[in-house]
């Protein structure tokens, strides 16, 4: 099949290492490897001219802002910052000046070589992909990975809410399925009035053929100097609603019961700083190691040093509707997995058989977790195996293609019948 799969975020850049960045790479790759034909149409590949650009299993179309959107954008933003005004005025302009140009761009692009279906990631403001479905008369399966609208009130700021939560509003009723990466987005798009026979729950998953249980590289160890002890990691964003502030803590508290334990943190984020002088107050600084950004290729090998990988999510004031690809990715390397007993995690762990869970905002509980896995390597192996099982049968890119196409293949014959 033919596919044009939008992305029009700017914050999403497609071939960087961004965990949004992964998905989107990771999912093209899959119907890639099925056969499928994929054009990716995105605003942004790179945040960095110094970022080493990732491959993309597709034709990839890098349409920009044109210079006059860029133009009323900044004028915006030098207003705000004029009245020393914190905004988001500026951003929000520039999603919907963008999706104004890209609708009107693909429409051009597309009008005499339709794709059969269009597969649009879901952003602020995104109405484009909805209007060029409507225009090409081809079905659009619109893949929503958070309450857009509620999270940029709650955490961004915003200066034009009540006119995100009517686009995204808009943007659900338009698409022909509504594919969410959870429960709670599901719940989301059902209580904005979507009818519930076209919202479907499709988490994040893995390539099986990449992360996968394998044996561990001694060079990895020498490179980083992470020495002969044990092991605890971490993956993803050093920021807030990840849970890396507990670290500290934990790391002080177990590493007088296990002589040469390590804490390896892999990604980056604005709470690195505050997490350096954490650790320095507590003396344990010097069993930490940051890796920083590391490609997505090289990832399952970083996993596979892992004697247990943490997913220490906090407790949150709304619903957990993330779909942690972290999670997926550690259980897949076949690593024994302690995470928050929440939301889709508890749905993929079963705790004492595939990982161990704990309560949101219990540090204790989380402490002894890792006592018992440090102390048990027995168990690690068991738990770690059971939960490469779980992955392998339930949560890859290739599972989740087959169920898109088959969806789409499924309204396009509704699509067909009724012309």
């Amino acid at each position: 099949m033919k596919i044009l799969y939008l992305c029009p975020d700017a914050g999403v850049p497609v071939q960087g290492n961004k965990g949004a960045a992964v998905h989107v790479r990771e999912l093209v790759a899959a119907f890639a490897r099925a056969g499928h034909n994929v054009i990716l149409a995105a605003p942004v590949l790179n945040k960095s001219p110094w970022e080493k650009p990732q491959a993309v299993a597709g034709n990839v179309l890098h349409l920009r802002l044109s210079t006059a959107a860029q133009s009323a954008v900044l004028a915006a933003k030098d207003f705000t910052e004029t009245l020393g005004v914190e905004s988001a005025l500026s951003s929000e302009l520039r999603r919907i000046l963008y999706n104004q140009e890209l609708h009107a761009e693909l429409h051009r692009r597309f009008d005499s070589a339709a794709p059969n279906f269009i597969y649009e990631r879901a952003s602020l403001y995104s109405t484009a992909g909805a209007m060029l479905a409507r225009s090409l008369n081809v079905p659009l399966l619109l893949e929503v990975n958070a309450p857009l609208a509620l999270e940029q009130s709650a955490y961004r700021g915003g200066g034009l809410n009540e006119l995100a939560a009517h686009a995204e509003s808009w943007m659900f009723k338009e698409a022909d399925a509504i594919l969410a990466v959870s429960a709670a987005v599901r719940d989301h798009a059902l209580s904005l009035g979507v009818d519930s026979q076209k919202v479907h729950v499709l988490s994040n998953g893995v390539d099986a053929s990449l992360f996968q249980p394998g044996p561990r590289d001694p060079g990895l160890r020498t490179r980083w100097g992470i020495g002969d002890g044990p092991v605890l990691g971490f993956v993803g964003g050093l920021r807030p609603w990840h849970g890396v502030e507990v670290l500290p803590e934990l790391l002080a508290q177990l590493s007088p019961r296990h002589p040469g334990l390590r804490l390896v943190l892999v990604g980056e984020g604005q709470l690195r700083p505050q997490l350096e002088q954490s650790f320095h107050e507590k003396g344990v600084i010097d069993q930490v190691v940051f890796t920083g950004a590391v490609p997505h290729d090289e990832m399952p090998a970083v996993i596979r040093e892992f004697d247990a990988a943490l997913a220490p999510y906090p407790r949150l004031d709304h619903a957990f509707y993330f779909s942690p690809l972290k999670l997926f990715e550690y259980m897949a390397c076949g690593v024994a997995v302690i995470a928050t007993d929440c939301g889709q995690i508890s749905e993929v762990v079963t705790n004492g058989d595939n990982g161990l869970l704990y309560p949101p905002g219990d540090s204790q509980a989380l402490v002894t977790a890792c006592q018992r896995l440090l102390a048990n390597p027995k168990l690690r192996f068991a738990l770690g195996q059971s939960a490469a099982n779980t992955i392998r049968n339930q949560h890859t890119w290739a599972r989740n293609v087959e169920r898109i196409v088959e969806l789409a293949n499924s309204l396009i014959a509704t699509r067909n019948r009724s012309t």
